[in-house]
């Protein structure tokens, strides 16, 4: 069985300068990189931001730094981001509780939720682009090796969409810690039969 592939540009950034990754963002692109970390995720979403304007962001992490939502907060209160929604691990609020009150306040409660989560990737999204950032990055600075994979593709971006209208339609709102809530919510998705993805045996 031969498969095809979308063809990505790929490089290695040790750049503070988080604009040069995705200067051949288009519709359609896929980038793929390694970082030494001289950059963050925040840095890397403003850069795209910066390509697509003013757009809809969503983030799922295991964890988030107080300094990169506070950025956040700026791009929303600049009218760069529309909307931001975010989903972190049941365990952050016992890990950062200081951080995690501070975030409720910055963004409201029913734009937050949790869940068993250690996967880490952020939609991007308007009227004329949707991109998907997976990555080995949380919501924080980290100057370890990190790597990242960018797609402009519709279908990439709604098979991640697709958990978070789950996980913000299953959880309560805010930073519920609680696991049993969010074992349940997470063991509903992955028992859905009718999501519409695509299985290897399928292809």
């Amino acid at each position: 069985m031969n498969f095809r592939f979308k063809p990505a540009e790929l490089g290695v950034f040790s750049t503070k300068d988080s604009d040069v990754v995705v200067r051949g963002l288009a519709h359609g692109a896929r980038i793929m990189g390694l970082t030494r970390g001289e950059f963050s995720l925040i840095d890397l979403i403003h850069s795209i931001l910066k390509k697509t304007g003013s757009a809809h962001v969503v983030c799922c992490t295991w964890s988030a730094g107080i300094k990169d939502v506070h950025q956040v907060r700026w791009m929303i209160d600049s009218e760069l981001v529309r909307s931001f929604k975010l989903i972190t691990d049941h365990s952050y609020k016992t890990r950062q509780k200081k951080y995690a009150l501070a975030i409720e306040d910055l963004f409201g409660l029913d734009n937050i939720r949790t869940s068993e989560i250690h996967a880490k990737f952020c939609l991007i999204h308007n009227e004329a682009w949707h991109v998907c950032i997976r990555t080995s990055m949380n919501l924080n600075a980290n100057r370890t090796c990190e790597s990242f994979e960018i797609d402009e593709d519709r279908d990439v971006f709604d098979f991640y969409f697709r958990f978070i209208e789950h996980t913000f339609g299953t959880m309560p709102a805010g930073f519920v810690s609680e696991n049993w809530k969010v074992s349940d919510s997470l063991d509903q998705y992955f028992n859905d039969q009718n999501q519409n993805t695509k299985r290897w045996s399928e292809l």
